[in-house]
């Protein structure tokens, strides 16, 4: 009896040590895993605040390179348009007409087109569009110590602005255009011919004493001091270059115009100086550089322009003409006489 009462107590000592024991255990294990928690709660956040910034990042730089490619891509496009037009044709109104037609207004060029994302501005205007572009042209002849040189070169500037974040970024390109071909007599200007509709304009030449069809781009359609004026058969016919001409026999709704470049006369001497475009200056070609000359600084001259180089107060680069008793055609004729 004593004995198993001993072995009773042995066994309930265990019992109740094997329980602290768990305990302990437990409270050890609870501790652990409240820190462990702790610990990452504060990787998470630290990985989740550089994530955001790594992904910050990657979108800045996405967007900023769409928005570069953006702005390059409207440049390119305006210097694409100044190749394809005419020296004269760029004015600041002209580049600022075709871009906000194209990506500003609708088709009748006065009501914004909804979400337009660009514009040209002009110097006073503040337009809240993503992109905004400015442009600026610099002749060469009005620039300081030039202003006597010939208008052949002009660089113009072309810079877009838009957002990246909260700063403003920028790009900008320049070109530079030259004159197509400075040339006098002004070469024939094809689109100031009045036609009626369903009648075509022709280049026409002589060639081994017959007149045959050509091309406007064609080098000897014309050579005003050897007396081959530009002329052209206006006919209602269809036509195809190096196509014989009868100009003897002609059809009654068919006529022959001449090309009368602008030019000046000087009475007292019977000649003619040829002038640049729709000015009064002729090019003087006997000094280094060639430059222009007005007719009325030319003292041992007296040049006149014939009142036929104005119309309705607009100066013009020549006329077309059907009629031989025009006085420009016959002043023409008496000096440059036409090989007939």
């Amino acid at each position: 009896m004593y004995y198993k009462h001993y072995y009773d107590n042995i066994a309930k000592f265990h019992f109740l040590r094997g329980n602290n024991m768990k305990k302990e255990r437990l409270k050890d294990q609870k501790g652990f895993a409240g820190s462990d928690a702790l610990i990452a709660v504060l990787i998470i956040a630290l990985f989740a605040g550089l994530i955001a910034t790594i992904s910050y990042n990657i979108y800045l730089s996405s967007s900023s390179t769409k928005r570069m490619s953006k702005a390059t891509e409207y440049i390119v496009d305006v210097f694409e348009y100044i190749d394809k037009i005419y020296y004269d044709s760029i004015t600041e109104e002209n580049l600022i007409r075709y871009f906000n037609n194209k990506y500003y207004y609708e088709s009748d060029g006065v009501t914004p087109k909804a979400g337009a994302e660009v514009r040209i501005n002009r110097q006073d205007e503040n337009i809240d569009t993503p992109f905004k572009v400015r442009l600026s042209l610099v002749k060469y002849n009005q620039t300081e110590g030039n202003t006597d040189k010939l208008d052949l070169v002009q660089e113009i500037t072309m810079t877009v602005t838009y957002k990246l974040g909260d700063k403003d970024q920028k790009i900008e390109m320049k070109k530079i255009k030259s004159r197509e071909n400075l040339e006098t007599p002004n070469s024939p200007d094809m689109s100031l011919l009045k036609l009626d509709q369903g009648f075509h304009a022709y280049p026409i030449k002589k060639v081994n004493n017959n007149w045959m069809v050509c091309d406007e781009r064609d080098n000897s359609w014309y050579d005003y001091e050897t007396g081959k004026w530009a002329l052209i058969l206006k006919t209602n016919r269809e036509l195809s270059v190096n196509e014989q001409i009868d100009t003897n026999n002609l059809l009654t709704n068919e006529e022959i115009y001449a090309w009368i470049p602008r030019f000046a006369y000087d009475r007292n001497n019977n000649s003619i100086v040829f002038l640049f475009s729709n000015s009064n200056n002729y090019i003087d070609k006997t000094t280094e550089y060639s430059k222009l000359v007005d007719i009325n600084e030319v003292k041992d001259k007296n040049y006149q322009i014939l009142s036929d180089f104005t119309n309705n107060q607009k100066e013009l680069i020549g006329i077309w003409t059907e009629n031989s008793n025009n006085v420009a055609y016959q002043t023409l004729e008496s000096v440059y006489p036409l090989k007939k």
